[in-house]
């Protein structure tokens, strides 16, 4: 995509092009803006309509005459009601906020082209420059195009400000073309100017219930792609109201709302607004390739997955605990024993590289020395077997050590002849069986992750569904490995089938409760599917049905804490301080169960209170501020120089508090704060 970031040379940003001085001087503050709309077909529709010329600005940050326009000439009400004459776009190549939507899918508008959000004004470009800009890039610029398309004026690297002003006033339109205030819904879905989305986008928030899911009923019929309303519809706490919201979008969407698809398929559970999704997305792949991929994925495949023998022949009973380090030592001494009185003994030989493989596991679990040694050894001995009908047992050690040992194109090799189909009827050992599973999973995951560049159309179903099958078949066995499960929601995840890639994570946080990992990769998936509140509520019930409650306790104030920060960039108060204050909770609760845990928990509950005092005090309460301060100084001093998510540090917090204290004239109060201040 063409980058704005490269739009002037050092002599186009030369202050000798043009004089600052006859701009408009910075207006006071008034509710004067331009109105932008939000894309360029949104733009051409309502030209369309008005017959308005369109008004095409290019602006960028850091050099003086474009910070003049977009700070002063922009919101200046003369120059705002000049552009009222005109259909008006704005392209810039700077991000203003981190993101475009906050956790309940409203739009968080450009802080310096209000109206639209930065992602729109940074996309649009492309076709602009394609349209209008006749092969150059620079900044400032303001082009008026007629709604036949020609060009009546081109202002750029003028001596003064005030010609492009001056250009824009006298060949704007009139005004009083530009489409008029309602509260029609059926009228405004059937308009894409910016009034229009921004009136049905306020009617939602102020609505009910009720009003909220007559007017996702109403966007079933829109011609508008309305999809930030139904963005903002698919994450509604009323689950009737995001499944209309869904069936709209089902109804609805275009190309240009695959991720919405995706986004809502991973809210809706399995049924009828479920199947609508899919149905539009497999429309949808009749003439867009990732809609294609998308499709591949999610429709079932013809026949079932069905996985080679020996692995999915019954397992053979475990000679050892392979997660006890004296009983793999003691399987040790047997297959040594065993190989002094046969050393041509294949069976014993196999054992003996399985075991190898398992204690070399344990070293590394347990940060011993030597394990890379005992996988050699592991190689070393499965080579040695000779009997063919152990081969893919053989060869599952050898994919399997050469994995851990980083040797891929050894572990690859293996893994093939591993794989191979047999037709005998042993039963390998669940210790062998469990990690070549593994293994073949993370080699399934390296293989979709390593082809499916420059290729959008490139379905992997296949891969995935037996992904799922090895999946399904460890967990009928009791098999369970880590590093299986994280990687075949990774699969799951890339083919958007992401209910089914949280459920598999959901398994993993169950399977290994004390797992950072696991938890990461579960909370990042419910953050994304479900937001704030939906990740609250599962790590509700996690803590409910946990056996360890205090290490659960400790998981769930950390996603607290991280619910809380959400909040706070999404600059919703009330559920920041609710995040926040069920984190403490958490923590403390968890600190009190089990000393293990205290100082960890102490640590992020600093956090988590200095991250509530900060919401306090810009709430106006510095005092309630001061005590949550006050409360995280004594349970962890040394954590007042540590940062959160936000990148903030209590130390930083404490210091706007006291600030607020001494504004609000409680000094006394204040110098309580000052050990803490940097």
């Amino acid at each position: 995509m063409p980058i704005l970031a490269v739009l002037l040379s050092s002599v186009l940003m030369s202050p000798l092009a043009q004089d600052p001085g006859s701009a408009p001087a910075a207006a006071a503050p008034t509710a004067a803006r331009i109105e932008w709309q939000r894309s360029l077909a949104d733009a051409l529709a309502v030209q369309e309509a008005t017959g308005l010329p369109l008004l095409v600005v290019v602006n960028m940050d850091g050099e003086v005459f474009n910070e003049r326009f977009a700070k002063s000439t922009y919101k200046d009400p003369a120059f705002v009601a000049s552009t009222r004459g005109y259909v008006c776009v704005v392209a810039s190549p700077d991000r203003h906020t981190d993101k475009d939507y906050d956790a309940d899918g409203n739009r968080i508008e450009c802080p310096r082209f209000g109206g639209c959000t930065c992602s729109e004004h940074i996309q649009i470009e492309p076709e602009l420059f394609r349209r209008y800009f006749n092969g150059t890039r620079n900044a400032p610029r303001h082009v008026g195009v007629t709604k036949q398309g020609a060009i009546v004026f081109d202002r750029f690297l003028d001596t003064s400000m005030q010609t492009a002003i001056d250009a824009i006033a006298k060949n704007a339109g009139d005004a009083s073309k530009q489409p008029g205030a309602s509260t029609d819904p059926a009228v405004l879905f059937g308009r894409r100017d910016a009034l229009a989305r921004r009136t049905l986008e306020a009617m939602w928030k102020r609505g009910d219930a009720a009003a909220r899911a007559r007017l996702m009923e109403a966007a079933a019929d829109a011609t508008n792609e309305p999809y930030d309303l139904l963005r903002a519809g698919l994450r509604d706490e009323d689950a009737g109201v995001a499944a209309k919201a869904a069936l709209a979008l089902a109804k609805r969407g275009g190309k240009d709302a695959l991720i919405d698809l995706e986004d809502a398929l991973a809210r809706q559970p399995a049924g009828p607004v479920h199947d609508a999704l899919v149905a539009r997305i497999v429309e949808l792949a009749k003439t867009d390739d990732a809609a294609k991929r998308l499709a591949a994925h999610l429709v079932a495949p013809v026949a079932p997955t069905r996985i080679a023998a020996p692995w999915s022949n019954a397992w053979a009973a475990p000679r050892f605990d392979d997660g006890d380090r004296a009983a793999i030592e003691k399987e040790l001494d047997r297959c040594e024993a065993a190989l002094k009185q046969a050393p041509d003994d294949d069976e014993a030989r196999l054992a003996q590289a399985v075991a190898q493989a398992a204690f070399a596991d344990i070293l590394a679990r347990d940060g011993d020395k030597g394990p890379e040694f005992w996988f050699a050894d592991a190689i070393g001995s499965a080579r040695k077997v000779k009997a063919k009908e152990l081969q893919p047992e053989a060869q599952a050690v050898i994919a399997y050590a050469s994995y851990m040992t980083g040797e891929a194109q050894a572990c690859g090799t293996a893994l093939a002849l591993a794989q191979a189909a047999t037709q005998n009827g042993r039963q390998p050992a669940p210790a062998l069986a469990a990690r070549f599973l593994d293994v073949a999973i993370a080699g399934t995951a390296t293989k979709v992750f390593g082809e499916t560049g420059g290729n959008a159309a490139r379905a992997w179903r296949s891969e995935i569904d037996r992904v799922v099958a090895m999946l399904d078949l460890m967990n009928e066995r009791k098999a369970f490995r880590e590093g299986a499960l994280l990687a075949g929601a990774g699969l799951l995840e890339y083919g958007g089938l992401r209910a089914q890639a949280r459920a598999r994570l959901a398994d993993a946080v169950a399977r290994f409760p004390g797992s950072p990992k696991a938890h990461e990769r579960w909370r990042n998936r419910l953050l994304v599917d479900l937001g704030v509140a939906g990740m609250r509520k599962a790590y509700a019930e996690f803590v409910a049905t946990a056996a360890d409650k205090p290490e659960a306790e400790w998981f769930a104030g950390y996603a607290a804490v991280v619910a809380g920060e959400q909040e706070t960039r999404d600059k919703r108060v009330a559920q920041g301080l609710s995040a926040y204050g069920e984190a403490i909770e958490r923590l403390q609760r968890s600190a009190a169960g089990n000393a293990d845990f205290a100082d960890s928990a102490n640590g992020l509950a600093v956090l988590a209170l200095a991250g509530r005092a900060e919401l306090l005090v810009e709430d106006g309460k510095p005092e309630d501020a001061a005590a949550d301060l006050l409360r995280a100084w004594g349970l962890r001093a040394d954590s007042f120089d540590e940062a959160d998510g936000l990148q903030r540090k209590p130390r930083g917090i404490a210091s706007r508090v006291a600030q607020a204290l001494q504004k609000a004239g409680k000094a006394e109060l204040a110098a309580k704060l000052v050990p803490m201040l940097p």
